[in-house]
């Protein structure tokens, strides 16, 4: 069974016991003052002065007024209740579409890899290279005779401590591999069988693996991986592209792109995609699983400036079902 990671999440949203079916109900739909109240009274029961923060805040937005932040809450968590997006709404003069935006966002988890020289990682720990953990028997994956790199998996047992990665199962390991080249990326993504996303339940019995012949023994470096928890909104080229609200505005979605919705340049789980060339899922039925973008630590350079996609059914997200997995790569 792989273990739990002590510091997947270094400032994890939910600090309390029981406060993450709370916050949950506030993630479903961030338009919905009333969740955010019924929070607020949680948190203030368990003397926790973000109750105050959290309702005061709810009052000072809907009234137009400076909100009351402070630089003592853990980021992650003014991300998720949606106090961040409250203050981009009000600096940018966008409360007149406030609950459009708000009734849209998505929770999601960003991470980043972290090298070193020492670096001893336990058996299924979370990390981008190194040699993979797999259950025996499975072989390797291979496109055309010519073996995938091993560049990442995920202990979910990790995600568990974020109420974001519910929609993922509670266990196991998601593991991707990829044709790769000696420098940084892959030429050939559109050939059959060029990646592999794979899922191992925890009760796997995981093995020691041996690098094919023609991979170079160690693979990739092994890099830790830390997560963090935020809030992300579609873009302009997305099937909620009417929900958002903006019409025929170019100033507005302008604004929307830039100091709104942001661009993320990074690693990502779940939410929704940041996209570079356009939409990608086609259809409001369809979700962003993984994002992978290029990494200094791993050398990774995906085209040109560019990013792996990996998304998936809601059907088969809600069942963790992760044959259907699909892929895109996409470059500036």
């Amino acid at each position: 069974m792989p273990p739990k990671s002590k510091t997947a999440f270094p400032h994890p949203a939910v600090v309390h016991h029981g406060e993450a079916d709370i916050l949950a109900s506030v993630l479903a739909d961030q338009s919905d003052d009333t969740a955010k109240l019924v929070y607020a009274d949680w948190l203030q029961e368990h003397d926790d002065p973000r109750g105050k923060l959290l309702r005061d805040s709810v009052t000072a937005f809907r009234a137009g007024k400076k909100l009351p932040f402070t630089k003592k809450v853990a980021k992650p968590w003014l991300d998720l209740v949606g106090l961040t997006l409250y203050g981009k709404l009000l600096t940018h003069d966008f409360t007149a579409h406030a609950n459009n935006i708000l009734r849209l966002a998505r929770p999601a988890v960003t991470f980043e890899s972290a090298r070193a020289v020492d670096l001893k990682l336990m058996v299924t720990a979370s990390k981008f290279g190194g040699r993979p953990d797999m259950p025996e028997g499975v072989a390797w994956p291979a496109c055309d005779g010519q073996s995938l790199t091993f560049l990442a998996q995920f202990n979910l047992n990790d995600l568990t401590k974020s109420v974001v990665c519910r929609e993922l199962p509670s266990h196991g390991l998601l593991s991707v591999f990829s044709l790769y080249n000696e420098d940084g990326g892959n030429d050939d993504f559109d050939a059959k069988g060029s990646w592999r996303v794979f899922y191992f339940p925890e009760d796997a019995d995981f093995a020691y693996v041996p690098f094919p012949s023609d991979l170079d023994e160690g693979g990739l470096p092994a890099c830790r991986l830390t997560f963090a928890e935020t809030l992300t909104l579609p873009e302009e080229d997305s099937p909620w592209r009417k929900e958002i609200g903006l019409g025929e505005d170019v100033d507005a979605w302008e604004i929307y792109r830039e100091y709104i919705a942001g661009y993320g340049n990074g690693h990502q789980l779940l939410g929704y995609p940041s996209i570079i060339q356009g939409d990608m899922l086609g259809k409001k039925t369809m979700r962003h699983l993984l994002t992978l973008g290029g990494d200094e630590n791993m050398g990774w350079q995906w085209g040109d400036g560019g990013k792996l996609y990996f998304t998936m059914s809601e059907t088969d997200l809600k069942a963790k079902r992760f044959e259907g997995v699909r892929f895109e790569m996409q470059c500036s």
